[in-house]
C-alpha cells in the first residue's frame, strides 16, 4: 500500500548502511590477516591488503554519511563500487587468496554477503526512485521501522559474526566466558608422577 512506502523505504536504506558498516568491518579484519597472516607478506598480499583498507574506509564512510542524511547519497558510483568489491571477492576466493591463512576464506564469503546485501538493497531503492512515489511525503511509522531495524541488525549480524570470527583477530581473542578469569594454575605432573609410585 502507498501509506507503507516510506516505512519500507526507510527500513530498506538502514538495512543498505547496516550491511555496508558490517563490511567495512570485516574488510579491516581482512585487511590485517592478509599482512599479519604470514611471516613475509608477498607483494600480491600487500596489494589485497591495501585494496580491502580502502574498500573497508569506503564502506563506513558511506553509511555514516548516508544515515547521517538519511537519504541513499553517491547513487551514481554506489551500485558499481559494490558490484566491484563483490567481484573482488569472488576472485580472492576463486584464487585462493582469501585461504592465505586458510580460516580467511570465511570473512571473504561473508564480506561478499554483506557486499551483496547493499547492493540489492541500493538497486531496489534506486528502481522505486524512478517509479511513481506516492505517500513520499508521509513520515514513516516508527513502530514497524523500529523492528525493521530489529530484523535488519539480526540478519547482517548473523552474516558478519561468523565473518569475524574467521578473522586472524577473531581467532585470537579471548573467549567472553574467559574475560576477568585468572589462568588456571600449572599442575605439577612430575609431583603427581612421584606420589602415585609411594606405597
Amino acid at each position: 500500500m502507498e501509506y507503507q512506502r516510506p516505512t519500507v523505504k526507510a527500513a530498506v536504506l538502514l538495512f543498505i548502511y547496516f550491511a555496508a558498516m558490517a563490511a567495512g568491518l570485516v574488510e579491516f579484519s581482512l585487511a590485517a590477516g592478509y599482512l599479519t597472516g604470514q611471516s613475509a607478506p608477498t607483494p600480491g598480499l600487500v596489494v589485497a591488503c591495501a585494496a580491502t583498507l580502502l574498500a573497508g574506509l569506503c564502506f563506513l564512510m558511506w553509511a555514516l554519511w548516508g544515515l547521517h542524511r538519511n537519504a541513499l547519497v553517491l547513487t551514481r558510483y554506489a551500485a558499481p563500487a559494490l558490484t566491484l568489491a563483490a567481484v573482488g571477492h569472488v576472485a580472492a576466493i576463486a584464487t585462493g587468496l582469501g585461504s592465505v591463512p586458510k580460516f580467511m576464506s570465511v570473512s571473504d564469503l561473508a564480506a561478499f554477503g554483506l557486499v551483496l546485501m547493499a547492493l540489492a538493497g541500493t538497486g531496489w531503492l534506486r528502481r522505486q526512485h524512478k517509479t511513481n512515489d506516492g505517500g513520499a511525503g508521509a513520515p514513516p511509522r516508527s513502530g514497524r521501522l523500529l523492528a525493521a531495524a530489529f530484523g535488519a541488525a539480526v540478519v547482517v549480524s548473523s552474516v558478519a559474526t561468523p565473518g569475524l570470527a574467521a578473522s586472524l583477530a577473531g581467532q585470537h581473542a579471548v573467549p567472553h566466558g574467559e574475560h576477568g578469569q585468572a589462568p588456571a594454575p600449572a599442575q605439577n605432573t612430575n609431583l603427581t608422577l612421584n606420589q602415585g609410585h609411594h606405597h
